[in-house]
């Protein structure tokens, strides 16, 4: 019951955070971000392209074809991420931008970095990590997630952490919440029959922490080429379907997706003609080609972009929190693909 109701607490302060930007335009912080790294090391480009985690025929990278199947469910799940409570008007925000708070900060461990025996706390079933690399001056989110992703591709993996906090004094870091997911995989849980790495495990349900957030630097280089995880204002079902292994909903009523549900922009929608500034295109074409999973619950639903301003940066980002708002969840512009569908690779 504590944790339903920590839950439900997080929810509606991402919910309250969120609208009190968009109606105010300022920024939503719980206080002044910390010093980030003081040379904030850039992530690789592979073969011209922002660097993509998993192997290329995984789930999380391959794209959607033109001609995928519909959910029968389609229309009663539109419906009721558009109309339900918590709905936000049925569109898709885009969370951490305008400075705000709930964007997830990313940083790429190399050689020189501090190694780390990160005690994980929390609820769950922790892995067991092996001693991480993490930069000097790494903060995790301003927010009650306390979230950030940390990539070492010299060591081959990518962690994501929850409620991510450093203890100078005692120079160690803790977190409620840990997943751990090796690069060359199939970025698959290990609980996940058939997943190619059963070292593949964490806290996070099956998520992982190279998807959780659209990354500043795809967005830049003009590609994010992978789906996207998105968290749903509208109270997610107790259930979840491939790739998830668990959901944090509590709803039963109709048309409640489970998380692990897989959405696309239709291919009919010609986005040029929208509108969109530069980066939301990005954004938009990525949600075209791979489309978004329900991965999380929040207080409106909503995509992360990469926290540059946690990281030290500065706020890289211009696109606004409502960019995407001329595509509100609705059968014109969006598709339900089936439960547990994994496209053709």
């Amino acid at each position: 019951m504590a944790a339903r109701w920590q839950g439900r607490r997080r929810a509606l302060l991402v919910g309250l955070c969120v609208m009190a930007l968009l109606l105010s335009g300022a920024a939503c912080t719980s206080g002044s971000p910390g010093p980030g790294p003081s040379d904030h090391r850039r992530p690789p480009v592979v073969d011209g392209a922002p660097f993509r985690a998993f192997t290329d025929d995984s789930w999380w990278n391959t794209p959607l074809p033109d001609d995928a199947p519909a959910n029968p469910q389609e229309a009663a799940i539109l419906r009721y991420m558009s109309t339900a409570p918590e709905a936000g008007g049925g569109c898709l925000h885009l969370a951490g931008a305008q400075g705000g708070s709930w964007g997830q900060p990313v940083y790429w461990a190399g050689p020189g970095d501090p190694e780390f025996d990160v005690r994980v706390d929390g609820a769950g079933d922790p892995p067991r990590l092996p001693a991480l690399r993490i930069p000097v001056g790494a903060e995790s989110a301003d927010n009650n997630d306390g979230s950030m992703t940390i990539f070492d591709v010299d060591r081959g993996y990518v962690v994501a952490l929850t409620d991510a906090s450093f203890d100078g004094a005692h120079h160690v870091w803790t977190a409620s919440g840990a997943t751990i997911t090796y690069l060359d995989s199939d970025g698959l849980d290990a609980r996940i029959g058939g997943a190619a790495d059963d070292r593949n495990t964490g806290t996070h349900r099956g998520n992982n922490g190279a998807v959780m957030m659209a990354r500043y630097d795809e967005v830049d280089a003009g590609r994010i080429d992978h789906v996207l995880n998105v968290a749903s204002g509208p109270e997610v079902s107790t259930r979840s379907v491939f790739p998830m292994v668990g959901s944090d909903g509590n709803a039963t009523a109709a048309g409640a997706p489970p998380q692990g549900l897989r959405f696309r922009i239709k291919p009919s929608v010609d986005l040029d003609k929208l509108g969109l500034d530069p980066e939301a295109l990005v954004v938009a074409t990525a949600l075209q080609r791979y489309g978004f999973y329900i991965g999380d619950s929040a207080g409106v639903t909503a995509l992360k972009l990469e926290d540059t301003r946690r990281e030290g940066r500065g706020q890289l980002w211009s696109t606004p929190a409502t960019a995407l708002w001329s595509l509100p969840l609705t059968p014109q512009y969006w598709d339900v693909l089936p439960e547990g569908y994994r496209p053709p690779t």
